[in-house]
């Protein structure tokens, strides 16, 4: 612990947006589309037609009854409509759980870290659908499908797939009311948000710390999403993800001076909240070149919590706007300390 709290992260600038860097980025973004589609469910009863958020597709002719869902969020949805998972992967402290579920979900056997889920365990369970995670656990999503498994595969980073995997645990859970009141609750959470925004653009950028790296986030994150409700504009929004598919670019701290953006929004996968904070404000106060951005020496720096921008709120989806909405104009919409908390 001592060691990441004085953590100082060394970082080599990165070369600025080119023409070259600009091609990059549009065939990353054009192969991204091609490989990623919303989750879709066909028919109104079973048989029901899956296409996940690979394309793939899987036909389930009844409602699953041994589900195994393999990550917090979708975890999260899953409950929330009724659901019920035989297993799951350890359970951060960071990710806020529905509430009336806390407790079962927390007894729930864990098959291993979401990066790193215990195949054997998995199998054990006896599924008769999977749901899995995108990116952590694409290479064994697709080993579970070769072995004749069922399985969904998830992402869960913006509003709009958040929405898409509500309408489609809806109807394999057959509670599509159920799903569509909650996505009306949030709709009207953030219409409620989005029409008192004010005129004028602000700039941000946002930094993602982890215990040994430091990478800025791109549009197609949660920060970046929720950045574009508010009209708040990503100076990384142009520049190419570090792999394709990414929601993070390689940090270039002189680019950041360059566009000098009026606040920093700061995310984070280490320890907590706290020691987030910590490794930041050493990070500033110990390299000299982030003195050259106002938004740090003028006190702009926002720390956006776990719970609503490394694992993505889902049923709390509201809240991350909220707070993100409080932080950058709390004259509109009220102190972030009054709300946050309590």
């Amino acid at each position: 612990m001592g060691a990441i709290l004085i953590l100082l992260i060394s970082i080599t600038s990165c070369a600025k947006l080119s023409g070259v860097n600009a091609l990059k980025a549009t065939e990353s973004k054009e192969k991204s589309q091609e490989i990623n589609s919303p989750i879709i469910v066909e028919g109104e009863t079973y048989p029901l037609r899956v296409i996940d958020f690979l394309g793939k597709e899987i036909q389930l002719d009844k409602k699953p009854e041994r589900v195994a869902v393999l990550s917090g969020t979708p975890l999260n949805i899953w409950y929330s409509l009724g659901g019920k998972s035989i297993c799951t992967s350890n359970i951060s402290e960071n990710i806020k759980l529905i509430s009336n579920y806390k407790d079962e979900i927390g007894s729930l056997p864990t098959v291993g870290a979401v990066y790193a889920v215990d195949m054997e365990a998995i199998i054990d369970q006896k599924p008769d659908l999977i749901i899995s995670q995108y990116g952590p656990q694409t290479t064994q999503s697709e080993k579970l499908r070769e072995m004749g498994f069922q399985v969904i595969s998830t992402q869960t980073k913006t509003y709009e797939e958040v929405l898409s995997i509500y309408r489609a645990f809806g109807k394999i859970l057959d509670a599509q009311e159920e799903a569509e009141e909650i996505i009306r609750k949030l709709e009207e959470q953030k219409n409620n948000i989005i029409k008192k925004l004010p005129q004028e653009e602000k700039t941000v950028v946002i930094l993602y710390v982890t215990s040994n790296a430091l990478s800025v986030k791109l549009d197609n994150s949660i920060a970046g999403d929720i950045s574009k409700m508010l009209n708040l504009k990503n100076i990384a929004s142009e520049l190419p993800p570090d792999t394709i598919g990414s929601e993070n670019t390689p940090l270039d701290i002189e680019y950041i001076v360059e566009k000098n953006p009026d606040y920093i929004l700061v995310t984070s996968m280490i320890a907590n909240n706290e020691v987030a904070i910590k490794t930041m404000e050493d990070q500033f106060k110990n390299n000299p070149v982030w003195k050259g951005v106002q938004g740090i020496t003028e006190g702009r720096v926002i720390y956006l919590p776990q719970e609503y921008f490394l694992y993505n709120a889902g049923p709390y989806y509201g809240e991350a706007i909220e707070y993100m909405a409080r932080a950058i104009y709390p004259e509109i919409y009220g102190n972030l300390g009054d709300w946050y908390g309590k």
